[in-house]
């Protein structure tokens, strides 16, 4: 038990680790993206959202970390609370990514919106 508790630890801090290293990088298709858009349109959208997803960065490992010292612990009250812990946080996690997609869809939805509204002022003329 010790040896799979650490080794799914450190798998689950390395993953977290690596996602925050490729979201500082930025994904491919959010750097094309980029590449094609004012820097100033989305910027505080892309800072909230940036700001939490370090958050659940920072979660998971916290998940890992507990992961691997319920299995060093051993069997006993530390164990169930670390592993109670663990689920307790994924939950939170699980909403704070619900809130980053209805944040996202927001966000686009109001850009939309904002195009219709030009398009339909550019045909009137108005």
């Amino acid at each position: 038990m010790l040896a799979g508790s650490l080794l799914i630890g450190f798998t689950v801090i390395a993953i977290a680790i690596w996602l925050e290293y490729n979201d500082s990088l930025g994904w491919p298709n959010e750097v094309e993206i980029e590449r094609n858009r004012s820097a100033d349109v989305d910027h505080r959208y892309r800072m909230i959202r940036r700001r939490w997803r370090r958050v659940v960065h920072v979660l998971i490992a916290v998940c890992g970390a507990l992961m691997g010292a319920a299995g060093l612990a051993g069997l006993g009250r530390f164990w169930i609370a670390a592993w109670t812990a663990v689920a307790i946080l994924m939950m939170a996690i699980i909403l704070i990514a619900l809130g980053d997609a209805i944040r996202t869809r927001r966000h686009y939805a109001s850009k939309k919106n904002g195009r219709d509204n030009l398009r339909t002022t550019d045909l009137t003329g108005s």
